[in-house]
């Protein structure tokens, strides 16, 4: 017999807290009954579960990896139809982030529908440390250094770094290597802002034993079955719970490295609604027009409240301004081409 909220979370519902607030709401039954009560247990193997009248079956195990780029939020779904990093991944399991990035940090994010791991990897108490990169300008002093390495008061808790050094010098700036353990919000950036040094560029690289490697921004892959098993041994599964892992199915994809879903920083274009009979399309264009907007980051849409707004797959949705420069591949307006010689 297991809780719940803990069954929902390993078929891939949703998150253990997401998972307890369903319950609450009355959307859970077990058997025919609806729960309402946190802690009900169930038997995972003979119970029928339903969530929203829908039967929950068990679905094989998946875990990805992610560059995540800039510009993007780390959630499922937004109220305010953001870009999220779901835009980015297409798999049939319902997978979801472990763990968060702001929306202006990059690199290493992982997803899986294995709550028990995604439990594992966000709770402070299983020590999983994560390693970041960050650009700044000027160089750090050894006083502001040594401050990040003594530790720091966050939140009425003191925050003493893994590892913190000077990785190297480039043209655009001084790139520091820090890791940690905890996994409060925004930590290096308010670790940083604590020490006095500016953030320029912030990059996840490692989680784990699980590190980065050369996927372009956007990209994403499943983890290899070596990857896997460092994981789990890292998180110290108990026999148990290894034998349970063990006895559920691993999807992987052959092909490797999987381009984003989605174009970066646009919106696929929508499909135009069909026609009843009797019905002209200029009877519903009015209403899209108003409800249809170009969601951006950063709120650009407040630039021009009161004009038309382009629809999403308008050709001038394109990346926040603040990233177009660094976009891969990115391909040169005519007032940005070198005059020939």
């Amino acid at each position: 017999m297991e809780r719940l909220q803990r069954i929902l979370a390993a078929r891939g519902v949703a998150s253990r807290r997401a998972a307890e607030q369903l319950i609450l709401d009355g959307r859970v039954e077990v058997n025919g009954q609806i729960v309402i009560e946190l802690g009900t247990k169930a038997d995972p193997d003979h119970d029928e579960i339903r969530v929203d009248g829908k039967i929950i079956r068990q679905q094989a195990l998946r875990y990805l990896m992610l560059n995540k780029p800039t510009g993007y939020i780390t959630t499922t779904s937004d109220e305010r139809d953001r870009w999220t990093v779901m835009d980015l991944i297409r798999v049939p399991e319902r997978v979801f982030p472990v763990g968060r990035l702001d929306r202006d940090t990059e690199g290493l994010l992982l997803f899986t529908n294995d709550g028990e791991i995604a439990h594992r990897i966000m709770h402070p108490r299983y020590g999983l440390s994560k390693e970041y990169h960050v650009l700044t300008k000027p160089r750090p002093t050894p006083m502001q250094l040594q401050r990040l390495r003594e530790g720091v008061v966050i939140e009425r808790k003191r925050v003493v770094p893994e590892e913190i050094r000077l990785q190297r010098e480039t043209l655009d700036g001084t790139v520091l290597t820090i890791t940690v353990h905890e996994g409060t919000n925004h930590l290096v950036r308010r670790m940083m802002e604590i020490a006095g040094i500016d953030v320029l560029r912030l990059r996840r690289v490692r989680i784990g034993p699980i590190a980065m490697d050369n996927l372009r921004l956007g990209e994403w892959r499943d983890l290899s079955p070596g990857e896997i098993a460092t994981l789990t041994e890292a998180l110290h599964l108990s026999d148990e719970q290894v034998a349970k892992q063990a006895a559920r199915p691993v999807r992987t994809t052959q092909g490797g490295t999987q381009n984003p879903a989605n174009p970066l920083w646009r919106r696929p274009t929508p499909q135009k609604k069909r026609l009843k009979p009797g019905q002209r399309r200029s009877d519903f264009e009015e209403t899209d027009e108003q409800q249809v907007a170009d969601r951006r980051p950063d709120g650009e849409n407040d630039r021009n409240e009161r004009s038309k707004r382009p629809s999403r797959g308008a050709g001038n949705n394109l990346r926040p301004e603040r990233d177009r420069d660094r976009r891969p591949g990115r391909v040169r307006e005519d007032n940005d081409r070198k005059p020939s010689r």
